[in-house]
């Protein structure tokens, strides 16, 4: 297997030597590519393609990485031949092969790299993809007047039709950092070739394991580790503390002495406490007042949303958040429910219908149960998207009541190491609402699949598996929160 560096080796090394180590020698230990991850690729590849259109009437270079010395002779056949735009040039200098996503000949004879991204923002890990872009095309004969990085302007509106890529794009002049950071890639490139051709490395598990990126060698890296309770699971435990843990054989929460080498901020100890008690704590007269404050009917509400890079429809813009489905049981006073729900799926825009068959399932009166404050993010994004119904909108304000906060701040549960994502405090608290034989078991991979579906990726009858999946992990969502409410419920009773 080939040991030369690549623009993406080097990113990994930067961030983890053993992460590079094993991406080289070791590539079948990584995890799969889940569905969510593949759709971020894809819409990168998408985006990629899109800005092109900042420089028209270029030539695109079209071998793929499995045909690299095939790539570098197309990228010099057309330099030499007096190509002035090329799309996915390649270049190999000092054993690294890059290839750039845009690349702009200047009238004095230099060159403008272009990277683009399908983030919204700069970020610092752009600044060395562009650096070590900038070092091999530049090393193969090739002076850079300018390093750029391009990225989605979330100020654009579509109007519909084509991208407008001016308007769509914002373009980053980073010359000036990726000058500073240069004169350090050789010896970075010298260093991961040390890692590269040597064992594997010892390298502790911490924050880079999902910072910049999420590693996906997580799982073996992570193997040694207990199944339950283990250290990692502690809130936002700080590098030096688990690693102090680890340095001391202590994987296992359990495990933990009760001083904890004084590592740990208070909210952490009392998970530690908790877990190692075995016993759940609830602070009951404080949840009885919470729960006091309900008002029937009570609506259970869940939404399912989506965050395209690239807007669907006129007046969206990139990344904004768009919901697509909600489900709501309504429990009333007598203690009888009912389910409603709204599922777009005629395609096109599904605010409008949404929003209004939302405020009409929600009425005028009683509390509106969420989990976690998205759900607000979501009603304000409908209100910004339809200022007609933005008053109607904002009177279900002062009826949300946040069940996660509640969750949170009152009781407390050995089995959720300190979380409160309902996916953690469900089989924590009920033991009869579960997601397991469900055909979508989390909502990234709810947002994907129906952005397939709408996109025309799949057939009719794949379209309508996937809507039927929706629905039920939706209706789901909003059942586990009927049942916790009854769970905390019968805590103020019987432990009062």
């Amino acid at each position: 297997m080939s040991t030369r560096l690549s623009k993406s080796r080097f990113q990994k090394g930067l961030q983890c030597e053993k992460a590079l180590w094993l991406a080289v020698h070791e590539p079948d230990s990584a995890d799969p590519i889940d569905e969510a991850t593949q759709w971020t690729f894809d819409q990168g590849t998408a985006v990629g393609r899109v800005a092109q259109g900042l420089f028209p009437g270029g030539v695109e270079v079209t071998e793929d990485y499995r045909h690299s010395e095939e790539a570098l002779a197309t990228t010099a056949d057309l330099i030499s031949h007096g190509a002035r735009v090329l799309y996915e040039p390649a270049f190999v200098y000092d054993d690294v092969l890059v290839r750039v996503d845009i690349l702009v000949a200047t009238e004095d004879g230099r060159f403008d790299l272009y990277e683009v991204k399908s983030t919204t923002k700069l970020k610092d890990q752009h600044v060395t993809d562009a650096a070590v872009q900038t070092y091999v095309v530049e090393g193969a004969g090739f002076p850079v007047r300018r390093s750029n990085v391009v990225h989605l302007d979330t100020t654009y509106v579509y109007e519909g039709g084509e991208y407008d890529p001016v308007r769509l794009f914002a373009i980053e002049d980073v010359t000036e950092q990726v000058r500073a950071f240069l004169p350090l890639v050789p010896d970075t490139l010298e260093l991961l070739r040390r890692v590269l051709s040597g064992p594997e490395p010892e390298v502790l598990i911490g924050q880079r394991c999902r910072q910049p990126y999420d590693c996906e060698f997580a799982t073996r890296c992570h193997a040694f580790l207990p199944d339950e309770h283990p250290v990692t699971e502690i809130p936002r435990i700080t590098d030096e503390a688990l690693h102090a843990f680890i340095d001391a054989g202590i994987l296992c929460i359990h495990d933990l002495p009760d001083n904890e080498f004084g590592l740990l901020t208070p909210p952490q100890r009392t998970v530690v406490r908790v877990v190692k008690a075995g016993e759940p704590e609830v602070d009951v007269d404080g949840l009885a007042r919470d729960l006091d404050k309900l008002e029937y009917p009570i609506y259970h509400l869940d939404f399912e949303t989506f965050r395209a890079a690239l807007p669907l429809w006129p007046g969206s813009r990139p990344y904004e958040l768009v919901p697509f489905q909600y489900s709501i049981h309504v429990e009333h006073r007598n203690g009888t429910f009912e389910h409603r729900e709204y599922l777009h799926r005629s395609g096109g825009d599904p605010r409008r219908m949404l929003a209004e068959h939302l405020l009409a399932d929600l009425g005028d009166s009683g509390s509106i149960t969420h989990y976690t404050g998205y759900e607000r993010q979501v009603l304000d994004a409908l209100a910004s998207a339809l200022p007609d119904l933005a008053p109607s909108i904002a009177a279900l304000a002062p009826r949300l009541f946040d069940l996660e906060a509640v969750i949170r701040s009152r009781t407390r549960h050995p089995a959720t190491n300190g979380r409160t994502s309902i996916k953690c405090v469900l089989p924590a608290w009920c033991d009869d609402v579960s997601y397991t034989d469900l055909g979508i078991q989390d909502g990234q991979t709810a947002s994907v699949r129906y952005l397939r579906a709408i996109t025309g990726e799949l057939d009719d009858a794949a379209c309508e598996r996937v809507f039927d999946d929706l629905a039920a992990y939706c209706g789901t969502d909003t059942l586990a929160m009927v049942r916790l409410l009854e769970t905390l419920r019968g805590l103020t009773s019987n432990l009062a």
